[in-house]
């Protein structure tokens, strides 16, 4: 942002600013774009979901309040300003008015790492995707603050319930994105992006491969496989279906929001739609492509840069577009995906979500990362590393070689587990009604 503006203020327009007045110009600029693209993507995401998922169950939704029911989330904001907020009387009224500024203060600060676009990143992180992951685990404070201030049971074990979960299921996401570190070799997620170029093979793989954005992690074994954990453990994140534990209604109410009303209440709502927007984000950026697909490159290049001094802005915006149009078709994508899985599938036990991540899910991320390793070895290793056999393969029949050696490698993990796992299963299941059929009184 502040290499384009200084080439438009001060190189194409000839204005002579200094160069903070540019950088607080650029900052300023930034900010507000994010601090608007949040609330309007939390009320787009709630009229998608309810309009999607309404058809999924052979309703129609919200269709009265606008064209289609296309102001329902501009009628819900304004309730939600609206309604009396009402705090227990035994309630912790500090920490309880806290809890929801600490969980909403951290997704704010996780869009500082997200490329938009070819250049449209607010800022460059050497250690992004670190970053994204560190200021995502403090959201958990704030769930913990909330079922403790609220001094209710239902809420005190929502939380409990919540941090478990948050927890448990960030060591799976964590180890998902480690195979696409290794394969990358970078925690930036801009640099993880350009790594993403080619067609269906990554130009790092094979460099004299068309660059057309269509080098995605997800057409290889490792980057397939880390894209479904790293999914799968998302919604887990996200609190949602099959994983929506913490906020079971039928269990525990509401879990931790149980006692909140008004727009405490509505925090909590923007929160839970901004992450679940960012980790489909991230889940685009790392394994689609983010903003990469055809025509991007190109344009980007034509345009205004000190690189190219002579190019024109319009390439940059039309760049610009592109690019943010790629980014936002595939993270909607990934989020409809979760309002099919709300549709589809029903809410787990807590033993079972539990049984889930720590039996099979972080094991099949730790073989995915062996996988990794094995790719890399493959593909950029060779007798300066003690892989003599490599030195005469072309670099199409290393990548050939490496994705059917990790194919077979993750098949092979997941068919075991698969096995080892549902055996458990059944175990478990027979022991339970073994005790339940154990526990009913006979007659006399």
């Amino acid at each position: 942002m502040y290499e384009l503006l200084d080439a438009l203020i001060n190189g194409r327009l000839g204005l002579g600013w200094p160069g903070w007045a540019v950088a607080l110009l650029g900052h300023v600029a930034v900010a507000t774009l994010l601090f608007l693209v949040a609330p309007v993507q939390m009320l787009f995401f709630t009229y998608y979901e309810r309009r999607a998922i309404a058809r999924m169950q052979d309703r129609i939704g919200p269709n009265r309040v606008g064209p289609e029911g296309i102001w329902q989330p501009i009628a819900d904001g304004v309730k939600m300003f609206t309604k009396e907020d009402i705090v227990p009387a035994a309630a912790d009224r500090y920490v309880h008015l806290l809890a929801p500024i600490v969980v909403v203060a951290p997704t704010m600060f996780m869009f500082a790492v997200v490329p938009w676009g070819p250049g449209m990143v607010p800022v460059d992180l050497n250690v992004g995707l670190l970053f994204f992951f560190a200021i995502s685990s403090i959201s958990a404070v704030g769930l913990m603050m909330a079922g403790w201030a609220s001094n209710n049971k239902f809420a005190l074990l929502g939380a409990m319930r919540a941090v478990a979960q948050m927890v448990s299921y960030e060591i799976p996401a964590v180890l998902s994105l480690i195979a696409i570190v290794m394969l990358t070799g970078t925690l930036s997620v801009v640099q993880i992006v350009a790594a993403q170029g080619g067609l269906v093979i990554s130009t790092a793989d094979l460099p004299g491969v068309p660059d057309v954005g269509l080098g995605w992690f997800i057409f290889t074994p490792v980057g397939l496989l880390a894209c479904l954990c790293f999914f799968i453990a998302a919604l887990a994140e996200g609190e949602r279906t099959p994983f929506d534990i913490p906020e079971a209604d039928s269990e525990i109410v509401a879990g931790y929001m149980t006692e909140y009303s008004g727009m405490k209440f509505g925090l909590f709502y923007l929160a839970q739609y901004v992450l679940n927007f960012l980790l489909c984000a991230i889940t685009a950026v790392v394994f689609c492509g983010g903003w990469q697909g055809p025509g991007v490159g190109w344009l980007a290049a034509q345009g205004l840069s000190p690189a190219n001094p002579d190019g024109s802005w319009v390439f940059n915006l039309f760049a610009g577009m592109l690019g943010v149009f790629y980014f936002l078709a595939k993270t909607y994508f990934f989020f409809f995906v979760m309002i099919w899985a709300r549709g589809a599938f029903p809410r787990l036990r807590v033993d079972q979500l539990m049984d889930f991540g720590w039996k099979f899910l972080i094991p099949l991320t730790l073989v995915n990362v062996v996988s990794a390793a094995v790719w890399v070895g493959i593909t950029r290793w060779g007798p300066e590393e003690g892989l003599d056999f490599t030195a005469q393969w072309s670099p199409l029949l290393r990548w050939g070689v490496a994705f059917a050696l990790t194919m077979a490698i993750n098949v092979v993990a997941y068919l075991t587990l698969a096995r080892l796992y549902a055996a458990a299963q059944a175990a478990r299941g027979r022991v339970d009604l073994e005790e339940l059929v154990g526990s009913v009184p006979t007659s006399a």
